[in-house]
């Protein structure tokens, strides 16, 4: 993790490669799932179809988790994250292009770059899976002070989902279904 400004290109050519990528989880957060269903007009039985739940037992690696709150589900604790079709691709994607780039989640927002609260300050770096990313390495020069500023966005919105998590997973009855329509009615994450 960084938190000056270094010599770093990147421009997002539009390849869908991250959005293509198996292995690359697109976690949302209850602000993602709300924009989302607001913007698309989507219930919480439409959302609920663009959604996966990754069981916290069963993922093998825990790279770009290790701040996401895994939410109770009727089949434990899972990470909430777009869809992928059996070929890999985000639900979402269609001829290399992002169908909601302009509600797109926080992270595809963010990648290739992670962030972390450093208390006083926000640090930025670059994600575990960087490889993916053709955009990386050409382009403008990325300063480091903008990134600062997504940072903000992005953990704030993690900070607001985390808090919802504590409150969720103290739920008796927690399904995937009541998850997403709990969400759609938070007041933290009205759009």
């Amino acid at each position: 993790m960084n938190s000056r400004d270094e010599l770093i290109l990147f421009e997002c050519i539009k390849c869908g490669a991250c959005c293509r990528e198996e292995t690359l989880l697109v976690t949302v957060t209850g602000s993602d799932l709300a924009r989302i269903s607001s913007v698309l007009g989507l219930d919480s039985n439409e959302l609920i179809r663009a959604v996966d739940f990754y069981l916290e037992s069963v993922i093998t690696s825990r790279d770009g988790l290790r701040d996401f709150p895994a939410l109770n589900t009727e089949k434990g604790p899972a990470y909430v994250a777009l869809k992928k079709l059996e070929d890999g691709d985000c639900v979402f994607l269609k001829d290399n292009l992002c169908m909601i780039h302009i509600i797109r989640p926080v992270v595809c927002m963010s990648f290739p770059f992670v962030f972390q609260d450093a208390g006083d300050h926000r640090k930025w770096g670059l994600s575990a899976m960087k490889h993916v990313c053709p955009g990386l390495g050409s382009g403008p020069e990325v300063i480091g002070s903008e990134l600062i500023e997504l940072a903000d966005t992005v953990l704030e919105d993690l900070i607001l989902f985390i808090e919802f998590a504590e409150d969720w997973n103290t739920n008796s009855e927690p399904t995937a279904q009541k998850l997403i329509e709990a969400i759609l009615k938070d007041p933290r994450f009205t759009v």
